[in-house]
């Protein structure tokens, strides 16, 4: 508790000194050529000028009520900007020009913004702030191929900054990846992911955030897409999540993949995802770290989570591998050791009638792998990697029932009960019992 008390209190001390900052003089708005070129111009050097010219202590506007055609990758350091996106950004829908720009290395993330107190402020209009990336083209020609994601797929963003802000953020039919974001005191609210696809095709890869800074806050999300809502990467501390909806085929809230080297452990610590409602996913609490991995993951906290038809509600695994890989290839003889986890207040229903997603592409299912007794009306999945790399877990308040109304279940593995004195449950597999 006293852990949690001093991890709130570093959040409210970062939050007073968040927003002040120099004025912002010069104004520069974005001229448009999409409407007088029937949306086929190229609005990219347009863009990349007004970046160059008010870098420093500055607005930059994309107006409300017009179209921009972003036909290459943007990159920008800035310093104390604003960047106000209240019109609507179209990528290229010419797929094998934006791998030709991605295998070049001259696109392999969209937009790049970089430097101190940069404020990304979308707008609360429902039609109006989006960027439109056209990826139903990339789900439906990966899904031909029977593939896990075509190849040379841009990431959308990355957000590196130190005092900055996202404000209603929002993607429709992302490519790949979303938003990685890094750096130090980052608050992120109100933002909007619509990778859900228009057929069966499975959108792979559509994280909406991957998170490997510091102090970094996200409020209110609304997440439908086809991986993590959130993945907590290596270097993340001081993360805190809290309210909204994801789902679709989300793979939830996740801390990892986490996988570090003897010469470059990997640090994760101080991590809280509260007041959270995720429906129709695989997992809700997910974490996942590499087979062989090294390191450390301490006092990670999700609270008062709702589950709507959820496959795999609290899933631990140490022994994640990509399903492309042959797990006999990987050095099973390590692992990143998990420290004060807490998962409390889970509610809801557990997908038993029709478990798993379209993101199967091998026999076993990648989610399915290694669960020998997997039932399918399990609550909880702990799969530690030996008998001392998981260490004072706590779950309580544990209330989901699968939809076919048989007990809840649970698999668990190396638990142990002198690690884990507060675990709240017997560490074997069979109906889930709290203690």
């Amino acid at each position: 508790m006293q852990s949690f008390i001093l991890f709130l209190l570093s959040f409210f001390i970062t939050v007073i000194y968040s927003y002040s900052h120099s004025p912002r003089v010069e104004v520069c708005n974005i001229p448009s050529i999409y409407a007088s070129s029937d949306g086929e111009a190229d609005d990219s050097p347009a863009i990349a000028s007004a970046f160059s010219r008010c870098a420093k202590d500055a607005t930059i506007v994309f107006s409300e009520g017009v179209n921009y055609n972003v036909f290459r990758p943007i990159s920008a350091k800035l310093d104390n900007v604003a960047i106000h996106v209240k019109g609507n950004i179209h990528l290229p829908q010419n797929v094998t020009l934006v791998q030709s720009l991605v295998k070049s290395k001259k696109g392999s993330t969209w937009f790049q913004f970089s430097g101190p107190q940069i404020d990304y402020i979308g707008i609360a209009d429902v039609n109006q702030g989006w960027i439109n990336s056209y990826g139903q083209p990339w789900y439906d020609a990966n899904a031909a191929v029977k593939g896990t994601g075509l190849p040379n797929r841009p990431h959308l963003m990355s957000f590196t900054t130190t005092d900055g802000s996202v404000q209603y953020f929002k993607s429709k039919k992302p490519i790949g990846w979303n938003v990685s974001l890094k750096g130090n005191n980052i608050t992120v609210s109100n933002p909007v992911i619509d990778a859900v696809s228009n057929s069966s095709s499975f959108p792979f890869n559509t994280d909406a955030f991957g998170v490997s800074g510091s102090n970094i806050r996200i409020f209110n999300m609304s997440v439908f897409n086809g991986d993590d809502a959130v993945a907590i990467g290596p270097g993340a501390h001081n993360v805190f999540v809290q309210g909204g909806t994801i789902g679709y085929q989300t793979h939830g809230l996740s801390i990892g993949s986490l996988k570090g080297s003897p010469n470059s452990p990997v640090n994760v610590t101080n991590i809280h995802f509260d007041n959270i409602t995720v429906k129709d996913s695989i997992y809700a609490a997910r974490f996942k770290s590499w087979v062989g991995g090294y390191g450390l993951a301490k006092n990670i906290t999700w609270s008062n989570i709702r589950v709507e038809n959820v496959s795999m509600p609290i899933f631990v695994t140490q022994t994640y591998y990509n399903q492309a890989t042959s797990i006999a290839q990987l050095d099973g003889n390590s692992s990143v050791q998990m420290e004060d986890f807490t998962w409390t207040n889970f509610t809801g229903t557990i997908n038993s009638l029709n478990p798993g997603d379209g993101s199967c592409v091998s026999e076993p299912c990648w989610y399915n792998t290694g669960l020998a007794d997997l039932k399918h009306t399990e609550a909880v999945i702990i799969e530690c990697s030996s008998e001392r790399s998981c260490k004072n877990f706590a779950l309580k308040g544990i209330d989901m029932r699968p939809q076919g109304m048989d007990p809840a279940s649970v698999i668990c593995m190396k638990a142990m009960a002198a690690s884990n004195p507060k675990l709240g449950f017997e560490c074997k597999n069979g109906t889930f019992a709290a203690s």
